[in-house]
């Protein structure tokens, strides 16, 4: 592999970070006078604003999170990242809505921006997902259940729309990536009993 393909990989795992470090759950409920730090789970997700800020802003932070997710495949394709590189570079803005650098590194799980990377390599077979996931938001109210459907209807696209070797490497890294997440940081958390993280204060 050339130099200048691991270097366009870099550039677009840094930039996938970026976009993934931007802050929208705080944002959108700081704009109604929120602090989501301090309502609900204190979690910064879309879940969070759904169920304590209201239904429109919640479904808008999901929107929001899964754009930072879809945004990060095509920039990494400007940046001229090989396609095999692509299932790794882009995750990074999960890691990025984790450990968001605009919010001291205190961010959510990352299930919609998940998603988010997982859709534009499957084409426009990718607007199965998408849809799935904004008619169940509202019915569940929880933007994990909500993800994990569309998850569901993206591994089995994956799998059925021959061998296309970018979306499932994007889907295996994705589900890795959220599975660490899940029982490494969220599982302990919840028999802990704890919050998600500290407060941000103003």
């Amino acid at each position: 592999m050339m130099e200048d393909d691991l270097l366009a990989a870099f550039a677009s795992s840094l930039f996938a970070y970026l976009l993934g470090s931007l802050p929208f759950a705080y944002l959108v409920a700081r704009a109604t006078g929120v602090n989501i730090f301090e309502i609900g789970t204190g979690n910064p997700g879309a879940s969070n604003v759904f169920r304590k800020v209201g239904r429109v802003h919640g479904a808008l932070v999901f929107i929001l999170d899964a754009l930072k997710g879809v945004a990060a495949v095509p920039v990494a394709m400007a940046l001229g990242c090989p396609d095999e590189l692509l299932p790794v570079a882009c995750p990074f803005a999960i890691i990025g809505h984790w450990w968001p650098i605009f919010l001291r590194f205190r961010g959510g799980a990352g299930l919609a921006t998940g998603l988010g990377v997982i859709i534009p390599t499957l084409g426009l077979w990718g607007l199965i997902p998408a849809v799935l996931a904004l008619v169940a938001l509202p019915i569940f109210r929880d933007g994990p259940r909500a993800a994990a459907i569309a998850f569901i209807a993206a591994v089995a696209i994956s799998l059925g729309t021959g061998p296309n070797w970018i979306s499932i490497g994007a889907t295996i890294s994705v589900v890795v990536l959220l599975l660490l997440r899940l029982f490494l940081v969220e599982f302990p958390r919840d028999r802990r009993g704890e919050r998600p993280e500290p407060h941000l204060r103003d």
